[in-house]
């Protein structure tokens, strides 16, 4: 799975994240359940990082991708600072707020955890 989608940049079974979100938890939100939540909500989420930005602002600004849409997260510096590390996966899973304001959505990022595709992958199929 994981070496289809790094030579492909697509999972031929559809998005990876349906893949794998049997298996991260129930109370992980989507990106269409964002949608109908209200600003100062906490969510948690998970997806595969699509972008980083880090503008001349102290901000970082991170999107997942789920098999749903994109979650357009936003890391301040404290909660980057203690996390560096496990932004820079390829999957998170993030526990935010979520942030309503003139007219854009954002998570505001509180917790994140790295977690790999193969240790969330699907059990193989063995005939004997």
């Amino acid at each position: 799975m994981q070496e289809e989608f790094s030579t492909l940049d697509l999972f031929p079974e559809g998005h990876i994240m349906a893949s794998l979100r049997p298996r991260l938890g129930k109370n992980l939100a989507t990106s269409r359940d964002i949608a109908n939540m209200k600003h100062g909500d906490i969510v948690t989420i998970a997806g595969l990082v699509i972008r980083r930005q880090r503008p001349l602002g102290k901000v970082v600004y991170i999107t997942l991708e789920d098999e749903f849409g994109h979650i357009p997260l936003m890391v301040f510096p404290k909660v980057y600072a203690e996390n560096e590390l496990k932004l820079r996966s390829p999957f998170l899973a993030i526990k935010g707020t979520l942030s309503r304001r003139e007219g854009t959505c954002n998570i505001i990022v509180r917790q994140a955890r790295a977690f790999s595709a193969l240790e969330k992958a699907p059990a193989s199929r063995d005939w004997g």
